[in-house]
């Protein structure tokens, strides 16, 4: 049974074509073709004579070489299962790409390089795949992923259980909080010494004039 799968698996992947990606994977065909010599031996029989009327015939094995062309992957590639070659980058790929060709990259699928590098570049660590979202994505929003969007830091998804569109708001924090973007969530808002001497003289000061204009007069 599992020969029969790995059949399968193998045939699939010729016919689909020269090249595969799958995700991290390139399997191409970059086979060359090399020539080898062989040393083999071969048996000659061969006569001696014993006496004057006798002979005997014997076997020895005489080596010869024969040239062979066979295949191996081509400079630049290497050896994986099944005899397929895969393709070397001598530096990783960057993130969500794969090495498609000896030391040159390309975005996985659903990923397409930035605006500075639209065409496949050599030096792959400066490659940068980023990606993409079809039909873009929501107001306050970016693609974070192949057809993922996620809300920009300040602002929370409010769209509800049913519906299959994002729809961002803003978050309202509360009195003396502001809104932490590493953290994702509101924080109280840390003041200095002087900024919280400099409140409470504002908030007294707000006080004792409320006083004096509410102060009743005398008769």
């Amino acid at each position: 049974m599992l020969l029969q799968v790995l059949c399968t698996v193998v045939g699939v992947m010729l016919i689909a074509g020269t090249q595969l990606p799958v995700q991290g994977l390139a399997i191409t065909n970059g086979h060359c073709q090399k020539n080898i010599s062989v040393k083999y031996q071969v048996p000659v029989t061969k006569n001696r004579v014993l006496g004057s009327e006798n002979a005997d015939n014997y076997v020895v094995f005489e080596e010869r070489v024969r040239w062979d062309n066979i295949q191996v992957c081509c400079p630049g590639y290497r050896t994986i299962l099944f005899g397929f070659c895969e393709p070397v980058c001598q530096e990783p790929c960057p993130m969500h790409s794969y090495c498609a060709e000896p030391d040159r990259c390309h975005c996985l699928r659903g990923y397409e390089p930035s605006h500075l590098h639209q065409q496949p570049v050599h030096r792959h660590h400066q490659l940068t795949c980023r990606p993409v979202c079809q039909g873009g994505c929501p107001e306050h929003s970016n693609c974070v992923a192949h057809n993922e969007c996620q809300c920009r830091p300040g602002f929370r998804d409010a769209s509800s259980w049913f519906s299959l569109s994002l729809r961002c708001e803003r978050i309202q924090c509360g009195h003396e909080q502001r809104f932490d973007p590493v953290r994702r969530a509101c924080v109280q808002i840390e003041m200095s010494m002087e900024e919280l001497m400099q409140r409470v003289a504002d908030r007294l000061a707000k006080g004792l004039e409320t006083e004096s204009t509410t102060e009743p007069e005398e008769p």
